[in-house]
């Protein structure tokens, strides 16, 4: 069985920046922010995500996790379940991860992992267009 070639990513990308903001009268939790660096992997190394961040109001191991599940899910190409997945061959790169923010109710795991992919998306975006990130925020 052939695995899909994965490229590296060819130029890091730092400082992108995504915000899902709390729809005011909204009953679903959406509220999460994240920014991230993105980093070439080195050759022989899969994707890997660092957290090294300030998390507020406190660490959530769950939010994380979800955060990067969307992130590898993303740089993988693998979310065919989703309309806007990304497509293309899957990339290799070391994600870390520099601050988050989630509210205790107002926040939820499927934000992050959204968070994640659209992290990896302005990234790949940015390379792309050889230019610097912009704030990816959404509701």
């Amino acid at each position: 069985m052939n695995a899909t070639p994965t490229v590296a990513l060819p130029r890091p990308v730092r400082g992108v920046k995504v915000y899902s903001r709390q729809t005011v009268g909204a009953c679903a939790p959406t509220y999460g922010r994240a920014e991230l660096d993105f980093e070439p992997a080195p050759p022989s190394a899969a994707s890997s995500i660092e957290f090294v961040c300030t998390v507020e109001p406190e660490p959530s191991p769950e939010y994380e996790e979800s955060l990067a599940q969307g992130i590898l899910r993303e740089l993988a190409a693998a979310g065919i379940e989703e309309p806007a997945a990304r497509c293309g061959p899957p990339v290799r790169a070391r994600v870390i991860v520099r601050a988050m923010s989630w509210h205790w109710i107002d926040s939820c795991e499927l934000t992050f992992a959204r968070l994640g992919a659209l992290a990896v998306r302005e990234a790949l975006a940015c390379v792309l267009e050889d230019r610097e990130p912009q704030l990816i925020e959404t509701r």
